[in-house]
């Protein structure tokens, strides 16, 4: 029987992986960034029952589930689940949460569930990368007792180690360290002024006659800074978002989850290396497209 957790090289063109997201804009970013690392068998579900569905006739190498408090898709509830099943080849199946709050409590939270391992948006292409490598190179021991079911919380290195940081002993038994959210937005000036823009969206859906103003102005900076940095995709994205709030925030419109979806993608785009073109350019297309059936609509 195929064990999931046995250790071994990664291949990125030869594993399968399952995303399971409620929200397809998404999903598909993280299909475009896994393509970018030449991961090709990629699969996806939109809810707990599709993947659940998935999971009977087809079994991933990995599954990355992206998931924030609230939405339709429980994530922390599928994942005790999976840990529940009975086929092997389903129940130790490596797990990634993917988040935008990865707080200390939602990674308590996600150990208890049985999650392998964490990933903070916005993604970058190195950090998906070396979790694929994690869960495939060195996945983490599989306990199974009466009170939990799920991969150890002390990383053991295993015999047949292939990562480039092989030593004797233990690898890891600290926990998974936390992600400043705003130490991250402050490390470049498009990340920063993308950071403010954020904490004005939220005045916007207060209702606050100010909010758009601001928002404009600062999409204006964000702009300048693509524009310096000839970042085609990221203008693209900026310009797209601006039309969005300008029409719909005066006629009372505006959605909450258009908002931080779009959000999302341009921090997302913000993260991407330019060298990415081609996964930054679905990115930027699709926000766009997005956008635009909203507003027809």
């Amino acid at each position: 029987m195929h064990d999931p957790r046995k250790p071994r090289p990664l291949k990125p063109g030869a594993i399968s992986v399952l995303v399971a997201d409620a929200n397809t804009f998404s999903r598909n970013l993280i299909g475009e960034i896994l393509r970018s690392l030449d991961v090709t068998n990629i699969s996806s579900a939109r809810s707990e029952d599709s993947a659940a569905s998935f999971l009977i006739d087809s079994a991933p190498d990995i599954i990355l589930l992206s998931w924030e408090e609230g939405d339709s898709f429980n994530g922390l509830n599928f994942v005790r689940k999976l840990r529940r099943e009975k086929d092997r080849r389903v129940s130790r199946l490596p797990v990634v949460l993917i988040t935008a709050s990865l707080t200390r409590q939602m990674v308590m939270n996600g150990r208890d569930a049985g999650v392998d391992e964490f990933l903070a948006k916005p993604i970058s292409p190195l950090a998906m990368r070396q979790r694929l490598e994690m869960v495939i190179e060195t996945p983490r021991p599989f306990v199974d007792c009466s009170v939990f079911v799920g991969p150890c919380r002390r990383r053991k290195n295993p015999a047949e180690y292939y990562g480039a940081k092989r030593r004797a002993g233990e690898l890891e038994a600290e926990p998974t360290p936390m992600i400043d959210q705003d130490e991250i937005a402050a490390q470049t000036p498009i990340r920063r002024i993308l950071s403010q823009l954020r904490k004005t969206c939220a005045l916007l859906h207060a209702r606050r006659p100010d909010a758009l103003v601001t928002a404009t102005e600062q999409i204006g900076v964000a702009r300048g800074l693509a524009v310096d940095a000839k970042d085609h995709a990221l203008q693209a994205g900026l310009t797209s978002f601006e039309s969005y709030i300008g029409i719909t925030t005066p006629l009372g419109l505006l959605e909450e989850t258009v908002v931080h979806t779009a959000l999302n993608a341009l921090e997302q785009l913000a993260a991407l290396p330019q060298n990415y073109a081609e996964a930054r350019d679905s990115v930027a297309i699709a926000l766009g497209k997005a956008i635009q059936k909203k507003l027809a609509a």
